[in-house]
């Protein structure tokens, strides 16, 4: 993928509401780059005391053809890892947000974020 479309990655966001003044939110690179991207946000007292539950995941594919990460993160401007942005081939924002990712080894697999109306909950689905 090129250099511009990692930057639109990193500009690119989501986010999943709860009906409640929580939610989930990212970039859709998967990169987080501001202080509320989080896979878990819950409002304490809706709609405000917003408060990051599950901050993100490591996650990792394992293959008989290796290890390869599925998420990253942004340490510094300059310090981004694991690497699982370079696999990213898709991102979907309907009817919530999809990624597909590929490894190196052709594997494919893709990752759902769903946020419950009404109750500060998401799920997190990995399909192969």
């Amino acid at each position: 993928m090129s250099s511009v479309a990692r930057e639109v990655e990193l500009a690119a966001e989501w986010l999943e509401a709860d009906g409640l003044g929580g939610f989930a939110s990212g970039t859709v690179g998967g990169v987080r780059t501001r202080r509320y991207h989080a896979l878990l946000l819950a409002a304490t007292t809706p709609p405000t005391g917003r408060v990051v539950l599950v901050n993100g995941l490591e996650v990792e594919l394992v293959t008989p053809g290796g290890r390869f990460a599925l998420s990253a993160q942004r340490y510094t401007p300059e310090v981004t890892h694991p690497d699982g942005q370079a696999r990213l081939v898709d991102f979907q924002g309907e009817p919530w947000p999809r990624w597909t990712f590929r490894a190196e080894d052709g594997t494919t697999v893709t990752q759902e974020i769903v946020a419950r109306h009404g109750q500060p909950e998401v799920a997190l689905r990995w399909q192969l």
